[in-house]
Order: structure tokens, then C-alpha cells, then sequence
């Protein structure tokens, strides 16, 4: 079915700014249902985070670690088409966060990323880059699949919904993360099979990207991916912590999980996703605390931290993509 120009224009300006609006709506609605606004400006008041400003550097300092891991793992994944040194990788890697903004599910970072490599080897960097992120995806899954099997109960009684569709939810994301961990470590065997079915040497080029992985690469990947989970784990305790919503790791770890997970299988924009993590916290933290502005502050802090401020540093580096090429 083809789009009409008025549904591409929406879908590419204007559904992300829509979407914002919307949970924007319905975050409001449930401050002011549970009276939360007054504590939300209390805890954005200047002495509250004075108080807290050990934990606020914390956070803050733990941004550059969660994108060089990403960087590393970028440029493990890159050393069968093309090294790069660890400088280029994370600013690459920073430049693929600012166009992650414009597009949905971050699939701007690859367009960002491939910037900082030769014209002739981008087509089989997308691929390696892709196989990176599932490394990431793969996790998501494994530990969100183990938080949403502990919150499963109480989830369903918070939210009054039948029991068969959180099974089925549960049911759907196991098979997905078993088809993913069978594609991922099978990955060299199935781009070699699929890039045989075109006659395009492009889409080969494309394909073949991966097809010179070893298991020990993808052990690699995995297991930085696993650091930067944790990374990621710790960030969302700390910013809990900050603004008053205390719960011990296990707590932690289950419903942050489940965050992380849902927010990976639904589709928004960059734009939206603060609304959708606010949405989305709120539902599922707040089986635990009650305290609802605080749990909103703690993923708008994380949006700010670990996606407005590397894209903004990133936009800055896109700057001078052509004079570090000539440069180079």
C-alpha cells in the first residue's frame, strides 16, 4: 500500500511530536490524580538537589562509561570490515545518538555512525552494526523476561487485565529472544546462505558484513553488552534513589528490567520516548512506591543523561566529519 504525502509528512514530522503530546497528557492526569505536582516541584527545587549532588555526579559520570562500552562493542564488531581506533568509534558512536532523535527505535545511530567510515565500506558496516545491537537486544530480553515472570502477578492485579495476555506477552517475548539467540550465533552460516539469493553485489556487500564473525566475537559483544546492561541497571537505581523512590536491588533490577523490556519491543520516536518512559515507570515502579513524581523525575533524569546530552555532543562532532576525513 502506498502512502499518500500527507502520511509520509506526518509520519516523518509530526507523529513523534503527537505522541509526545499525548502521554504528556496522560502523565499530568495521574500527578494530578495522586497529587504528586507539589513533591515534583519540591524535588526540582534547587536546596533538594544540592543535597544530592554526590549522586548527581554519579550519574552524570556513568554517560561517558555507557557510550565508550558502546563504542568498544562498535568497534569489535567492525575490526572484519573496517578498524577504526577507539576515538573515532565513540564519536562516531556519540555523532549516532543526535540521529537517533529524528528517527524511531534509534535507527538513526547507524546512519550517525557510518559517517566516520570510507563510502565503500558503510553498506557492510550497517550490517555488523546491526548484529551489535541485537548483542544488546539480547539481554534486554533475557533480563526483562525474568522481571516480567516476578511482576507478572502484580502487575496484572495493578492493572486489572486479563492474566492469558501478560502469558501471552511472556510466551511471545521467549520466542523471540530463542529465534534472536539462534540468528545471533548462527549469523556468519545465514548471511553467507542469504547474500547467495541476490545477484546485487550491493545487498552482498550488504549481507556479508557479518559473515566473517567468529564465536569468540560474538561472545565479546555479548558480554559487553552485558557490562553496559549493568551500566544501565545501576544509572536507573541511582536516579530512583535521588528523588526519593527507595527500593532494595531486587525491586530494582525486576521492575527496571521490565522497563527496559517493553520500551524495546514497542516502537516510539526519541522525541516521545520520555513520555513512554514516564508512562511506562510509573505503571510498573509504581507497584513498589507510590511515589509517582519522583519515579517521573528519575526517567526524565535518565532521558537527559544518557540521550539529550550525548546528542547534543554528538550534533557538535557531525561538525567536523568532513575535516576529520581530511585529516585522515
Amino acid at each position: 500500500m502506498k502512502l499518500s504525502q500527507n502520511s509520509k509528512t506526518f509520519l516523518r514530522y509530526l507523529a513523534g511530536p503527537f505522541l509526545f503530546i499525548l502521554l504528556g497528557v496522560v502523565i499530568w492526569r495521574e500527578l494530578t490524580a495522586k497529587n504528586q505536582l507539589t513533591l515534583l516541584i519540591h524535588q526540582l527545587s534547587g536546596p533538594f538537589l544540592f543535597e544530592h549532588q554526590g549522586e548527581l555526579l554519579l550519574l552524570l559520570g556513568l554517560m561517558p562509561l555507557n557510550w565508550l562500552l558502546e563504542a568498544i562493542k562498535w568497534r569489535v564488531a567492525l575490526r572484519t570490515v573496517h578498524p577504526v581506533s577507539l576515538i573515532t568509534a565513540f564519536r562516531a558512536t556519540l555523532s549516532g545518538v543526535s540521529f537517533s532523535i529524528l528517527l524511531p527505535n534509534r535507527i538513526g545511530e547507524y546512519v550517525g555512525r557510518i559517517l566516520y567510515l570510507p563510502a565503500d565500506k558503510r553498506a557492510n558496516a550497517v550490517a555488523v552494526t546491526i548484529v551489535s545491537s541485537m548483542s544488546q537486544l539480547i539481554w534486554t530480553l533475557v533480563v526483562g523476561l525474568g522481571g516480567f515472570v516476578l511482576l507478572t502477578t502484580p502487575l496484572q492485579v495493578a492493572s486489572q487485565l486479563n492474566v492469558s495476555l501478560f502469558i501471552s506477552f511472556g510466551i511471545g517475548v521467549l520466542i523471540l529472544l530463542v529465534l534472536l539467540l539462534l540468528f545471533f550465533f548462527r549469523i556468519s552460516r545465514i548471511t553467507i546462505y542469504v547474500a547467495k539469493l541476490f545477484s546485487s553485489t550491493r545487498i552482498q556487500q550488504w549481507l556479508l558484513g557479518p559473515s566473517q564473525f567468529e564465536r569468540k566475537t560474538l561472545w565479546t559483544l555479548l558480554g559487553l553488552s552485558l557490562l553496559r546492561y549493568v551500566v544501565f541497571l545501576l544509572q536507573y537505581g541511582i536516579a530512583l534513589h535521588l528523588f526519593g523512590v527507595l527500593l532494595n536491588p531486587i525491586q530494582i533490577i525486576s521492575a527496571v528490567s521490565v522497563c527496559f523490556l517493553v520500551l524495546a519491543v514497542v516502537p516510539t520516536f526519541a522525541i516521545a520516548e520520555l513520555g513512554m518512559r514516564g508512562l511506562i515507570g510509573i505503571w510498573v515502579i509504581g507497584i513498589y512506591s507510590s511515589n509517582t513524581a519522583g519515579i517521573l523525575l528519575a526517567a526524565f533524569s535518565l532521558w537527559v543523561v544518557n540521550l539529550i546530552l550525548p546528542a547534543g555532543i554528538g550534533a557538535l562532532l557531525l561538525l567536523g566529519v568532513q575535516k576529520f576525513w581530511r585529516n585522515e
